[in-house]
């Protein structure tokens, strides 16, 4: 079967389920809650759902995967098996056991014992040894002797697990081979690396489900702040979370980790302001030309000056979804786009008018039915509308927000503003520095000078 984005509706009903199911991602917190919306799905069916944790036996996992229900003809088997997928470094799984284990919370508490599980499988370490010998073996394997005592620690309170990750593997290639015969396992795994051979053999025989696109959204993300926020007691104004989105671009992975680090900053009982954020975290955001060409439409001359510093701060820059390129001659090609879009400003605002309706558009279903087509009108003696584009097109939304922008401006001063242009764009090819001469020519425009 395919792998697929993460969603409800890609969970096929029960009969129709393959033996395994895999759920990945790069933050736990979206795996498990995507597990538990299958789980649900599943149960609702009437299937039996057996959930084994971090401290679960191997030897029931495997057993529970194998053997039929005794109560129900439909049965679930939930795990996590990024142990036997793999996904960090050791030196990073020694590391995140340690800082785990030191948040001093349940929660950190078996997040450490799950890395530490992992960092044994990875270097190969014989669990029958002792806390203190495996402990010295892995800090001296990994050059880390600071972390010795605390892993040994983390190890001696390991719970013991019977039979061994390899009776779990082989399991599940069983259950594969075997198809879906009122069993299926329901797996998660975080950060898998590619090409495993068992998330390989899951991918062409059973079922893998993403749930990197669902994190990627603001909605998503805001669900993660509130969850870890409660779970360590922090206070999280709304605000912040705005921001941090913001100042993360959306990114997860980025907005994670820097979460983690505010809410570990204001600890127990704290609380975590947008000022906060603002001055914790770096801002990672891009820079959207189109919310400049805003600031321009309102005349904001402050929020416009800002943005455009942001344009050439060396962030990333697009235009709505679309990512601009801005290694080459950026402040020409810049200037280029910024003048297109005063030009259709003024075009539209001239039209307004001449056409004796100078207001700003009420709805853009109101522009589309009303205008659009007085737009599409062609002009003597050219035969065409000025408002097409070269394929003879004429683009509704594009019109629409140029007519929002210039309801703001006169044509008068959309025209002194587009004369200027010339001068503009001959400054940016000598050495006059870019973002002055740019800032200028924004303030005057919004000056009307």
């Amino acid at each position: 079967m395919p792998r697929l984005p993460f969603s409800e509706n890609a969970i096929p009903a029960f009969p129709a389920a393959p033996p395994v199911i895999l759920i990945t991602g790069e933050i736990e917190f979206f795996v498990e809650e995507a597990a538990s919306v299958a789980a649900r799905k599943f149960g609702a069916e009437g299937a039996e759902v057996l959930k084994f944790d971090d401290e679960s036996p191997a030897e029931a996992v495997s057993d529970a995967l194998l053997n039929r229900s005794l109560f129900s003809a439909r049965r679930v088997v939930q795990c996590d098996i990024s142990r036997l997928l793999g996904s960090e470094s050791p030196g990073k799984l020694l590391d995140q056991a340690v800082e785990a284990w030191e948040k001093g919370t349940p929660a950190g508490r078996r997040e450490a014992f799950r890395r530490a599980r992992a960092l044994l499988s990875a270097l190969d370490l014989a669990a029958g040894s002792s806390a203190e010998e495996l402990a010295e073996a892995a800090a001296r394997k990994l050059r880390r002797k600071p972390r010795e005592e605390t892993l040994a620690t983390i190890l001696r309170e390991l719970p013991e697990e019977k039979g061994g990750p390899g009776a779990v593997r082989d399991a599940i290639r069983l259950l594969l081979e075997r198809g879906n015969d009122g069993t299926v396992a329901l797996l998660t795994a975080v950060s898998p690396p590619a090409g495993v051979d068992l998330l390989v053999e899951i991918a062409r025989k059973g079922l893998v489900l993403d749930t990197v696109a669902e994190a990627g959204t603001g909605q998503a993300l805001g669900r993660l702040a509130r969850a870890l926020a409660k779970e360590r007691e922090v206070s999280l104004d709304p605000e912040a979370v705005e921001r941090l989105l913001f100042q993360t671009d959306t990114n997860p992975e980025v907005f994670a980790a820097e979460l983690e680090k505010l809410l570990a900053w204001a600890g127990p009982g704290g609380r975590v302001r947008a000022a906060d954020v603002r001055e914790n975290v770096e801002d990672e955001s891009s820079e959207d030309l189109y919310a400049l060409y805003d600031a321009i439409g309102r005349r904001d001359a402050g929020d416009a000056l800002d943005r455009l510093e942001r344009v050439f701060s060396g962030r990333a820059v697009r235009t709505g979804n679309w990512k601009v390129d801005t290694d080459d001659y950026w402040p020409v090609r810049f200037f280029g786009m910024l003048s297109d879009e005063v030009r259709r400003m003024l075009l539209i605002r001239a039209w307004q008018e001449s056409a004796g309706s100078p207001e700003a558009p009420a709805s853009f279903e109101a522009f589309k039915v009303r205008v659009v087509p007085r737009l599409a009108q062609p002009v003597s003696p050219f035969d065409r509308s000025p408002f097409q584009s070269r394929q003879g097109q004429i683009t509704p939304f594009l019109w629409f927000k140029a007519a929002a922008r210039a309801a703001r401006y006169s044509s008068r001063e959309l025209g002194r503003a587009l004369a200027r242009a010339a001068d503009v764009d001959l400054k940016l090819k000598s050495s006059v520095a870019p973002l002055d001469a740019l800032s200028v020519y924004v303030a005057e425009l919004i000056a009307g000078s």
